[in-house]
């Protein structure tokens, strides 16, 4: 089998699609970063075993795990257990595990779907490689598999979520008091790839009964500049159109969610046109300039993740630094604005720079003073 017989296949049913290729020179890394920045509408064939007697295709979006037992009792069988990877490749030599087209008939295989595809936007799936996507309307993959087979079983986000640490400790236990979060996305960060981001947004719904989501666009100009070489114009075109591509794969994520937890998006760019960010962005470099103590602390903690995580030479180090010491002001002016507009909540997976943390934890003048309200939850995701 090939890309090439999946393309004839579609043909031969009259079907509009399109094929993205990814050249041999891409790395497993770059391939994997790919995936993760897809939306829900990439969907996963996954291969089981009924009743020791045949195998099926279960399709449903990438970023879910099925829940076996509800897909028992839903097909009425008596076993069924998932093929391991070395029996997937004893079956499928010529096809990368997880990378099986979601038609059945071409392999002469029962498929089953979940009822609960975005029926909306497009579906996307990888043809026998990594390297070959291919997306369609979903009305045109619902004419080509069965509609009898679509079926209805629990799913699982395939990333477990739980707190890591709560700044200050004893916050804690205040948590339940709480109805409305906010959570923090940075752009092209591995921690909010799709499959982690319905991790993460299952964990706030059971948690809070709001959540206010900051799209951190604008402010990732900077993260381009340092680590693109761009200019800020151009990082900001293209930050903006990052935070616009997001949104439109994270909007998919949050409505499954729609009926427990009421998520509502919000972007830096708007933020930072608020008179209040300018006020508070403007105490802060005061701040800098004002307290030592308080600037030192800065420019280290800058100093740090350019030589450590950037490798730049050493002509270029001092200009990013002065960019990496912009950025988490203008990042601790905006958290200053949600606090203010009463989300106390912080929500983020991993931890934030230290520079925030010692700022709210009375470490420098508190200015602007509303950071003394900020409860600080770092989440920990573990894949399944």
């Amino acid at each position: 089998m090939s890309i090439q017989q999946i393309q004839e296949f579609l043909n031969a049913q009259q079907i509009k699609y399109t094929t993205i290729y990814y050249s041999h020179t891409h790395t497993s890394q770059e391939l994997t970063k790919y995936k993760h920045n897809l939306g829900i509408d990439l969907l996963e064939s996954v291969l089981v075993e009924i009743d020791e007697q045949k195998i099926a295709l279960i399709i449903l979006p990438a970023s879910l795990q099925a829940n076996i037992g509800s897909l028992q009792a839903v097909l009425n069988t008596k076993k069924l257990r998932l093929i391991r990877q070395e029996e997937f490749k004893n079956l499928f030599p010529y096809c990368e595990f997880g990378t099986l087209p979601p038609f059945g008939e071409i392999y002469n295989i029962e498929v089953f779907w979940w009822q609960n595809l975005a029926k909306n936007q497009d579906v996307a799936f990888y043809a026998y490689s990594y390297a070959h996507l291919v997306r369609m309307k979903y009305v045109d993959f619902e004419k080509l598999v069965n509609p009898q087979r679509k079926i209805g079983f629990l799913t699982r986000p395939k990333y477990w979520v739980g707190i890591a640490a709560v700044i200050p400790q004893d916050a804690i236990q205040e948590l339940d008091k709480y109805e409305h979060c906010f959570l923090g996305i940075s752009l092209e960060n591995e921690s909010f790839s799709m499959a982690k981001l319905i991790g993460i947004a299952d964990w706030i719904s059971k948690k809070f009964k709001k959540c206010t989501v900051l799209i951190g666009d604008s402010i990732h100009r900077i993260t381009l500049q340092i680590n693109q070489g761009l200019q800020e114009n151009q990082a900001l075109n293209k930050a903006l159109l990052l935070g616009r591509e997001y949104i439109d794969n994270a909007s998919a994520v949050f409505d499954i969610y729609k009926d427990t937890c009421i998520f509502n998006l919000i972007c830096c760019s708007d933020i930072q046109k608020t008179e209040d960010y300018f006020k508070y962005y403007q105490q802060l470099q005061d701040d800098m300039k004002q307290e030592e103590e308080f600037a030192s602390s800065v420019k280290y903690y800058a100093s740090e993740f350019v030589i450590n995580h950037l490798h730049k030479n050493s002509e270029e180090v001092m200009s990013y630094i002065e960019l990496s010491c912009k950025y988490l002001i203008e990042e601790i002016a905006v958290f200053a604005c949600l606090v203010k507009y009463d989300l106390s909540i912080m929500i983020y997976p991993g931890y934030l720079p230290k520079i925030l943390l010692e700022k709210v934890g009375g470490h420098y003048p508190v200015t602007p003073d509303c950071l003394q309200q900020i409860i600080y939850v770092s989440l920990r995701l573990k894949g399944r």
